[in-house]
């Protein structure tokens, strides 16, 4: 395993079942109750059972049921689950009135993103395999937190090795680490959390 990969191969370590990890999504919102998120994603309060990263769901994304599983980190509260939960409007929503938040939307066979809210406004969103793609009101926002981590795939720099999507994800987890104070690790992933249900027809 490549240094550089690390992240990606932690995650991807938790489901057997898969070659490569299919899906990942997750928010990192700083100072907001864990009851306002839990209204803006449409998740039951009542439904809250302790729970950890691996016994969550059966796939590396959470797919199996759990439906949102929320924690925190130092100031920040983390938020994994499905699609929805990094979607534009919910991370404006969480970010209101002027809290800084953070997503990674990752899907095998779709977009791959960083995005940065806050106070009810999308500063950023980045193609992580392909930097040059991005939007926002500033798209350079992020850019003190990318020094040092390689992301385009499809970038040749002669004498280095070519750029692989696993590392791709590793630096953009990398960066969200860099502003939130530390790295989403094994220590996390094992810790208990808790984990709520979404209803399946949610509009969020």
């Amino acid at each position: 395993m490549k240094a550089t990969e690390r992240l990606y191969h932690l995650l991807r370590s938790y489901d057997d079942s898969d070659v490569s990890m299919q899906q990942f999504y997750a928010v990192w919102c700083e100072g907001i109750a864990v009851e306002e998120a839990l209204s803006i994603l449409d998740a039951d309060p009542d439904s809250g059972v302790p729970d950890s990263f691996g016994g969550w769901g059966s796939g590396s994304d959470g797919s199996g049921g759990g439906g949102l599983l929320v924690g925190t980190t130092g100031a920040w509260l983390v938020l994994i689950g499905d699609y929805r939960c990094t979607e534009d409007e919910i991370l404006c929503a969480l970010s209101q009135p002027d809290r800084p938040t953070l997503a990674i939307s990752w899907d095998l066979h779709g977009a791959n993103e960083l995005k940065y809210a806050r106070a009810g406004e999308l500063i950023t969103t980045i193609d992580i395999c392909d930097t040059n793609y991005r939007s926002g009101s500033d798209p350079a926002a992020l850019d003190p937190y990318l020094h040092d981590l390689r992301f385009n795939i499809d970038e040749h720099i002669p004498g280095e090795p070519m750029v692989d999507p696993r590392e791709s994800f590793t630096s953009a987890m990398i960066a969200i680490g860099r502003m939130v104070g530390a790295d989403l690790d094994k220590d996390w992933l094992d810790a208990t959390h808790t984990s709520y249900a979404v209803r399946a027809d949610s509009e969020w």
